[in-house]
């Protein structure tokens, strides 16, 4: 897995409502705190250095997908995240990932909004704002139906950032989902979504480490224990500076191998 350590620009980015700003210091402690609780768990853990002048870097998941085969370059909505992705594939080619196909301008989509489970991708689609676009939606099908897996949309609350924060993968058919903010109905029958509640709409996004197996921001004091009930493995650390701008462990963290 891939991580960029949080610069001091992180402040700079506006917290959810209700929010402080988070504090860059413990931010940076909260992420080596993340990276050693990863190489704990037995993930292999890389940490190239990226100088991060708009306090985004550190959320690296927005840009890239890697399959099986190799990974797809996105291309973020926000324009300063665009030199962002030129690392990304510097370091992607370094670690002997090709490049299976990319989005082109002007084509926009995030890779916070694609959640991966066997031959489906979900992609979120905010009911307003403007985080991906018909035509970064459709390359991005295009590409990933040359390996058979075909793209679902399903439909946001404006006020939720990424789709990963409300929809998680723990198996190929099982979820973690807050159907009062994400559209959970194109899933279908066979996935089975254990509900995160009003109010902690956010604990639904964890980190898969393996089938059944998450880390998560412990600050969810119901959401937690609602999983741990569900069966599910989890290793809760705190990440209370990055939730402060609703970001999650899946956000600041790019899985390198898929399949």
């Amino acid at each position: 897995m891939l991580v960029v350590r949080p610069g001091e620009a992180l402040d700079r980015l506006a917290p959810m409502q209700g929010e402080p700003s988070p504090i860059v210091g413990r931010a940076i402690e909260q992420h080596h705190i993340l990276v050693g609780t990863l190489r704990d768990c037995g993930v292999r853990v890389h940490e190239p250095e990226l100088r991060d002048d708009t306090g985004y870097a550190s959320f690296p998941a927005d840009c890239a997908l890697v399959l099986e085969h190799g990974a797809i370059l996105l291309r973020p909505h926000k324009i300063e995240r665009r030199r962002e992705i030129a690392a990304i594939e510097s370091w992607l080619q370094e670690y002997g990932i090709p490049i299976a196909g990319r989005i082109d301008a002007p084509g926009l989509l995030d890779g916070g909004d694609v959640a991966l489970a066997g031959d489906v991708a979900y992609v979120g689609v905010p009911r307003s704002g403007q985080r991906s676009n018909t035509l970064g939606r459709s390359q991005l099908s295009s590409i990933l139906g040359i390996s058979g897996i075909r793209l679902v949309e399903l439909a946001l609350a404006p006020e939720i950032r990424r789709l990963t924060d409300v929809l998680t993968f723990v198996d190929e058919d099982v979820a973690i989902g807050a159907p009062d903010f994400v559209d959970l109905a194109p899933l279908g029958t066979n996935v089975k979504v254990i509900p995160i509640p009003l109010g902690e709409q956010s604990g639904a996004g964890v980190l898969p480490l393996a089938p059944r197996r998450v880390l998560a921001n412990l600050r969810f004091r119901v959401a937690l224990p609602t999983l741990r009930k569900a069966k599910i493995d989890v290793v809760a650390i705190d990440l209370w500076e990055f939730g402060k701008v609703g970001a999650g462990p899946s956000s600041l963290v790019l899985p390198l191998k898929r399949g």
